[in-house]
C-alpha cells in the first residue's frame, strides 16, 4: 500500500523561529546540527547533509549532517563524483538556480534517477527514495549545498515542502556567506561588537532608517572617503540608486519580517571609487540569539566587501530595479540567452506550467508583456547599477 501524505501546514511563526535558528549557526557553527534537525522534523525529512567547500583547495569550510550514521555518512562523502552524476554532472547542476530547492527526480527523471550509482548503492539501502536540495553558495571561493533526503514510507516530496524550503533557501545563503567573515568560528553574543571591530571587511550596524549606530575601523575609513558608501544626514547612503533602494528594503523587512526579507540584502552590487565591485551583505539582528546583547537601535548589521568577481549585468540590476526571486532572475538570463520557455523547463528540472507561473510573474514584474521586451530591459540595462 503507498504511504498516505500528510499535508504540511508551516505557520509563519514557525517559518520565523526556523529562519532564527538558521542564523544562530552564524555565530555558532555548532549549531547546525539543530537546525537541520528542527528543518527535517518541520518538513518530514529523513536526513540532511550540509557541505561547504573552499573552491581554491576543495577543503571543506563546513559540513553538518542529521538522520544518517557516521559510517553511511562517511560512504556518502566518498561517493561525491558519484552523487554530482546522479544529479546531471557538473554544467548540469551549474544551471541550477540558488536558493530554489529542487527535487532530485524531477532534475534528472525517476529512470536515471533509479539508474544511477548512487541511488543503488547508498539512497535505497538506507530506505530512502528522493531528496530536495537547495545550492546556498557557488562564486569564485566557496560552493556549497543542502540536501534533504526522503524515505519511501513518508511519500513524494509536495509543494508544501518545497514552499517552506523555499522561504528558508535565502537565509541559509546569507547565514554561511556571513559565517564565512568570521571564519566559521564560535562568536559570543556578549563579544559580537568586538568580533566585528576586528574584521577586514567594513562593517556597519544600522537602524531601521539606515541611520549608523556602529561602525568598524575599516568602515570609518570608507566613510571618510564617501565611496562606496558615504554618510548623508546621518544616514548611510550607497553610490548608486538601484542599490540604494535594495539595501533600504532589506532593512526594513529586517527589521519587520524575515519572511519578506528573502534573497533581499544579498550581495547587493555598488561600484567602488576606482570601478572595482562591492557588495553589501545585511545580517538582520531580531532573530535567535542575535537579537539579545547588541545596541538596542541596531536593527540590521552591513558587511561592505571587494567583490570577488565583478556582479553579473544586467540581471543583477534588473534583479534590484524589481525585487526578482531567485528562479524569477534565473529565468530572465536563459530567456535572455536564446532559450525557449519549454527549454527553459527542461534546463531548470521544472514543470512547462511552473515555467509559465515565474514567466508571467516576470511580465508583472517589470512591465514587459513579451520575451523579447524582457530582452530589450536587459539590453538597456546592461551597464553597472
Amino acid at each position: 500500500m503507498a504511504p498516505v501524505r500528510r499535508e504540511i501546514a508551516t505557520t509563519r511563526e514557525r517559518l520565523s523561529e526556523l529562519i532564527g535558528g538558521i542564523y544562530d549557526c552564524v555565530l555558532d557553527p555548532a549549531n547546525w546540527e539543530k537546525a537541520l534537525t528542527d528543518i527535517t522534523g518541520e518538513f518530514r525529512f529523513h536526513n540532511a547533509i550540509l557541505g561547504v567547500l573552499r573552491m581554491d583547495t576543495g577543503n571543506s569550510i563546513l559540513g553538518a549532517a542529521v538522520g544518517v550514521e557516521a559510517e553511511p555518512l562517511a560512504q556518502a562523502i566518498a561517493m561525491g563524483p558519484e552523487v554530482v552524476a546522479a544529479w546531471g554532472g557538473p554544467e548540469r547542476i551549474q544551471e541550477l538556480p540558488l536558493d530554489e530547492p529542487v527535487v532530485w527526480s524531477k532534475v534528472v527523471g525517476i529512470q536515471a534517477q533509479r539508474e544511477s550509482r548512487y541511488f543503488r548503492e547508498w539512497v535505497q539501502p538506507q530506505g530512502l527514495f528522493d531528496a530536495a536540495a537547495i545550492g546556498i553558495v557557488r562564486d569564485h571561493s566557496m560552493v556549497g549545498n543542502v540536501a534533504f533526503g526522503r524515505h519511501s514510507a513518508v511519500g513524494r516530496i509536495g509543494n508544501a515542502e518545497l514552499d517552506g524550503l523555499r522561504v528558508l533557501a535565502p537565509h541559509f545563503r546569507r547565514a554561511v556567506t556571513i559565517g564565512n567573515f568570521f571564519e566559521m568560528k564560535t562568536i559570543e553574543v556578549t563579544t559580537l561588537a568586538a568580533a566585528l571591530d576586528a574584521l577586514s571587511p567594513a562593517i556597519v550596524m544600522v537602524d531601521e532608517r539606515l541611520e549608523v549606530v556602529h561602525a568598524n575601523a575599516a568602515a570609518r575609513l570608507m566613510l571618510a572617503s564617501r565611496a562606496p558608501v558615504r554618510l548623508d544626514k546621518g544616514t548611510l547612503a550607497l553610490a548608486a540608486t538601484a542599490s540604494q533602494d535594495a539595501l533600504a528594503r532589506a532593512v526594513r523587512d529586517a527589521a519587520r519580517d524575515a519572511i519578506a526579507l528573502g534573497a533581499k540584502g544579498i550581495a547587493i552590487p555598488v561600484p567602488g571609487p576606482d570601478g572595482r565591485p562591492y557588495v553589501v551583505h545585511v545580517l538582520p539582528l531580531g532573530y535567535g540569539r542575535m537579537r539579545h546583547g547588541l545596541a538596542p537601535r541596531a536593527t540590521a548589521v552591513l558587511f561592505i566587501s571587494a567583490a570577488g568577481a565583478a556582479p553579473r549585468m544586467p540581471s543583477d540590476a534588473i534583479a534590484l530595479l524589481y525585487d526578482l526571486t531567485p528562479a524569477e532572475r534565473r529565468i530572465l538570463e536563459l530567456i535572455v540567452a536564446g532559450r525557449t520557455r519549454a527549454e527553459i523547463a527542461r534546463t531548470l528540472g521544472i514543470a512547462a506550467s511552473t515555467a509559465k507561473t515565474h514567466l508571467l510573474r516576470l511580465f508583472d514584474k517589470t512591465g514587459c508583456k513579451r520575451q523579447a521586451d524582457l530582452v530589450r530591459l536587459a539590453a538597456r540595462l546592461a551597464a553597472p547599477v
